[in-house]
């Protein structure tokens, strides 16, 4: 009796044993559901000429290949070309896409390629933005340096000289009929941000300067600016006065990705500071709006994050993307089905553009 008790005991033993591995099965598979949302992805890869530069805009992409400048869509196909020259550099958003090399200035219509204006500036173009009522034109030298407001055709509204300062960035809000325009001022003896807010063809509107932190981002927010700096996020109406109740603290995150063509209230996603530009990549996600502050864990080290349509998508060189969406806390992520060592960014209908190389990759993330 004895003994056969004892012989029944190894089988109980492995029943649990596999009760125990089903259980821990269930369980795990649960867990990966929350991380893995499919194995595979449709995707095409398209072989560029030459890439020296490319610009994500709306759905498809802008890039040069050292002479012509395409627009191509998310299917591959190209969209129109321009010969644009050696040597250029050029900016591409929703608005058009304007081409420079030394003092040459180009604008070029981002729907049919045709150009809107060609000519020659009075020194060297240090940048240029289109706006949907002007283009902006930065020239040098970089420090005291002049922008040069333009209505299509190349009529000229303004010129504006930024007297011991150097500019950040610039660009058109209000439906384009206003120009912002940051810049850094090195004279004191503490280097401090301004933001000027000018009405084409009439003068300063108002004026933003912090003292008490250092501003490198600026982000609309219905009609007020919501200026980003080092330890909080500050909202201002269009003259410079502060609402000081809408403040929030940002002291130890650093933008890390802001969504590009949306000009009122784009989403913002913040990160650690020591984990911006960090080998081991950016996993705390902190979604920013007027009415969303949400925090999130990415599975994997994201070396590049993309805001676009209530998401932030992390990118890991490695070969993962994760999806954080607003409103919940779960996040997916999901091996890539091929090598890419750039993230260019994601379209208005949801296409990752990655590159390796002359090879870049349309990866439907829908």
């Amino acid at each position: 009796m004895e003994r056969n008790r004892k012989a029944r005991l190894p089988w109980a033993i492995a029943l649990l044993i596999v009760v125990f591995v089903c259980v821990v099965a269930l369980v795990t598979g649960r867990i990966i559901s929350n991380v893995t949302h499919r194995s595979s992805y449709d995707y095409k890869a398209v072989k560029l000429s030459n890439n020296l530069g490319l610009h994500v805009v709306n759905d498809g992409f802008v890039y040069y290949d050292g002479s012509y400048i395409y627009a191509v869509t998310t299917e591959g196909k190209i969209k129109w070309s321009y010969l644009i020259g050696r040597n250029a550099d050029f900016r591409a958003n929703a608005n058009g896409v304007v081409a420079w090399s030394d003092a040459s200035l180009t604008v070029i219509d981002s729907q049919n390629g045709t150009p809107s204006y060609s000519g020659a500036m009075e020194s060297e173009v240090l940048s240029a933005c289109v706006g949907s009522r002007y283009t902006a034109v930065l020239l040098g030298p970089e420090y005291n340096s002049t922008i040069v407001l333009m209505e299509p055709g190349g009529r000229r509204v303004n010129n504006i000289t930024l007297t011991n300062q150097t500019v950040i960035e610039y660009g058109f809000f209000s439906n384009g009929s206003l120009l912002w325009v940051m810049s850094l001022d090195t004279s004191g003896t503490v280097p401090s941000c301004t933001v000027n807010t000018y009405r084409p063809g009439k003068e300063m509107v108002g004026s933003i300067h912090d003292n008490e932190q250092l501003m490198y981002g600026v982000v609309f927010q219905s009609s007020y600016f919501c200026c980003v700096g080092d330890t909080f996020l500050k909202i201002y109406d269009y003259t410079g006065k502060e609402d000081k109740t809408r403040r929030k603290k940002v002291y130890g995150w650093y933008m890390a990705a802001l969504e590009e063509d949306i000009q009122d209230d784009p989403l913002m996603a913040f990160v650690p500071n020591d984990q911006y530009d960090s080998q081991s990549g950016m996993q705390d996600v902190r979604m920013v709006r007027s009415n969303l502050n949400q925090q999130v864990r990415m599975p994997y080290g994201c070396q590049m994050l993309i805001a676009r349509n209530d998401r932030v998508y992390g990118f890991s060189t490695n070969g993962y993307v994760s999806i954080a969406t607003r409103g919940t806390q779960n996040v997916t992520a999901y091996a890539l089905p091929m090598q890419f060592d750039k993230v260019y960014g994601v379209t208005s209908n949801n296409m990752a553009i990655l590159g390796r190389g002359n090879i870049i990759y349309i990866l439907n993330l829908s």
